[in-house]
């Protein structure tokens, strides 16, 4: 919570070279706040002494209208799903590999947290995040409308079945 400022500053400057408005969803202070706190897990990347990335994974246990899972179809019927919520780097600090980073420290957490698999949404024409999600092996499972706009819903299965 120490680091909400920073947060909501980080969001303005992202914002600030969006082409489009549309690409990305502005969370209110309310839900930013609640992504910092548990059982949801917020990471943050410093440099010199500014954050420079976030990614948030979003627990939706208990939280049904928050779960994207449903809107993946058979790619995540039946599992434990997180939400890569967010992931977002102060135009200064891009180019480094750091959404990447902060996805795969992500995962890790969801794998910890039991989860089976993660969803995500982006943009259709947020070609930077949707080639991000590809790298991460996230697979576009569905087009949806969400938060106004559309929608490309991403999953990436956590666990291997065994056949």
């Amino acid at each position: 919570m120490a680091d909400l400022d920073e947060l909501l500053l980080l969001q303005e400057e992202v914002f600030a070279v969006l082409e489009r408005p549309d690409l990305l969803r502005r969370n209110t202070v309310e839900m930013l706040a609640g992504c910092l706190a548990e059982p949801h897990h917020s990471l943050g990347a410093f440099a010199g002494g500014r954050l420079a990335g976030v990614g948030i994974l979003y627990d939706p246990l208990g939280v049904p209208e928050e779960d994207l899972s449903h809107l993946a179809a058979d790619a995540a019927r039946g599992m434990r799903c997180g939400n890569f919520k967010l992931c977002m780097v102060r135009p200064d600090s891009r180019g480094h590999g750091l959404q990447q980073l902060l996805g795969l420290r992500l995962e890790e957490e969801a794998r910890r947290k039991g989860m089976e698999a993660l969803c995500a949404t982006v943009a259709p024409m947020n070609g930077a995040s949707r080639h991000s999600l590809e790298r991460l092996g996230y697979r576009q499972a569905a087009v949806v409308e969400k938060y106004g706009f559309e929608r490309l819903v991403f999953v990436k299965r956590l666990v291997v079945d065994l056949v």
